[in-house]
């Protein structure tokens, strides 16, 4: 998976909200030419962009007709994807009570007009490496330790997501499960270190495989992984599932002792819903899914070694 930080080229996107143009090209003037500077006039402006934009930073002006900054940074710290962004009040109100206003919202910190160009710069630099600081230490609760791959948690955050979006737009959705064969007789014949070693391997083999721009490959628990596949079909997952089982294969990893020894080999279960076949109003949870995958690896390992096992989704998949 992508880094959540940005790359050290990238330039960071700091957003100026103000109604009077000229606040707007102050503050931009502040700023220099370090940060990738986008401007809106009003409180609506403001919060369309920062939904179709990268954006890193807010400097948001307090007093705008309709939607003043208040209600701006209320409305942005309600949406979860726009929560984390640090917003700056700038402001002529210097009031003890209009700055505990100001922070009850959500903001970070304020800057008081007129503008002091050191200020400006100071305060969004500490304020954007206080963010990337908090990203950095986001990203690493939201990894496993197995082969530096996302956790259950946030496969589960995913999965529910993409359940959610493939419905509102009728595309389909596959997740496959890839589970080592006997892992039992795996974890009796190697010792703790060589058994770690190859559940990474495992898990680095099945992470190459997610090579769609939205999938998702995760540690699952134990010795399973999942593949998420937004936009997969049927015949995308057979095929992805297929390949999974031969990724492991390709590791060339044995256990035992003698001749008792046999190669390593994972087997894959999963499940594929074409929403454009399936009732809208019927709606699909993220918990049904996973366990009919989880049927359908049980069924595929218990069938041999390698074994892949797809189900499509029904109308009314039995059991539920």
């Amino acid at each position: 998976m992508a880094s959540t930080d940005p790359a050290p080229e990238q330039r960071r996107n700091i957003l100026i909200v103000d109604d009077v143009p000229e606040n707007i090209e102050v503050l931009a003037a502040a700023l220099g030419t370090e940060y990738e500077v986008f401007f809106a006039i009003s409180g609506d402006e403001a919060i369309e962009l920062t939904s179709s934009q990268r954006i890193d930073l807010i400097l948001l002006d307090i007093m705008m007709p309709e939607v003043d900054g208040y209600e701006v940074c209320r409305l942005l710290k309600l949406d979860p994807e726009l929560a984390e962004i640090p917003v700056i009040f700038v402001t002529a109100k210097t009031d003890l009570e209009d700055e505990a206003k100001g922070f009850a919202v959500g903001a970070v910190d304020y800057i008081t007009k007129p503008i002091k160009r050191l200020t400006v710069r100071a305060r969004v630099k500490t304020h954007l490496e206080l963010k990337a600081s908090r990203d950095r230490l986001k990203a690493l609760a939201n990894l496993d330790t197995v082969a530096g791959l996302p956790n259950r948690a946030t496969f589960d955050q995913v999965l529910e997501r993409e359940t959610t979006r493939a419905q509102l737009e009728g595309a389909p959705l596959s997740l496959l499960l890839l589970g080592i064969d006997a892992f039992d007789l795996v974890a009796q014949a190697q010792g703790r270190s060589a058994l770690q070693r190859s559940v990474e391997q495992v898990g680095c083999a099945a992470a190459a495989k997610a090579s769609g721009p939205l999938d998702l490959c995760a540690h699952y628990g134990g010795p399973q992984f999942a593949l998420l596949l937004p936009h997969a079909d049927v015949a995308t997952a057979s095929a992805r599932g297929a390949a999974l089982i031969d990724a492991v294969a390709a590791l060339g990893l044995q256990h035992g002792e003698g001749a008792a020894r046999r190669p390593l080999t994972a087997s894959v279960g999963g499940v594929s819903a074409d929403f454009v076949l399936i009732d809208p109003t019927m709606r699909v949870r993220p918990q049904e899914m996973t366990l009919l995958a989880t049927r359908a690896l049980d069924e595929a390992a218990s069938s041999g070694c390698g074994q892949l096992s797809l189900r499509r989704w029904e109308m009314q998949p039995m059991g539920f």
